[in-house]
């Protein structure tokens, strides 16, 4: 399962314009239970713009952004995303990707601005992966690079 689906994890998304990031506080989602691949070629966060849409996801910038199939100009939605099984809130700008038009199964991916936080330890033999806070004091937020001007 580790080799066809990835690392995943299970993420709520959303805009909750309301939400303060203070310790302890949990913005109110747009929708629960998402998959997201844990992706480490990923050097940022993203959301699938599908699902941005359906959302009503802010717009807040254009970025040119590059993978295996090349360079695009995609849309920088305005997001909250939480990760309830290591209590934590992602904050910011995600390059709204086409995941589920290219046929991919996540609907997210976290990338390697998450995973600065974390110690991730991916066991090949078993088909584990575990993620756990970094040595050091995570705080209770994580927040995601912001659009360049």
């Amino acid at each position: 399962m580790l080799t066809f689906y990835g690392p995943t994890l299970f993420v709520d998304i959303g805009f909750d314009p309301n939400f303060k990031p203070v310790p302890g506080a949990i913005p109110t989602p747009g929708i629960t239970d998402v998959s997201a691949l844990v992706d480490t070629g990923a050097g940022e966060s993203c959301i699938d713009s599908a699902l941005a849409a359906q959302l009503n996801l802010p717009i807040v910038d254009k970025r040119m952004v590059s993978g295996a199939h090349g360079a695009q100009e995609v849309n920088m939605h305005l997001a909250q995303v939480r990760v309830p099984s290591l209590d934590v809130n992602i904050l910011g700008a995600f390059a709204g990707v086409h995941l589920a038009a290219g046929g991919q199964t996540h609907r997210a991916l976290i990338g390697r601005t998450f995973l600065r936080n974390f110690t991730m330890v991916y066991e090949g033999l078993t088909g584990t992966v575990t993620i756990s806070p970094a040595p050091a004091s995570v705080p209770p937020s994580v927040s995601s690079p912001q659009p360049s001007p």
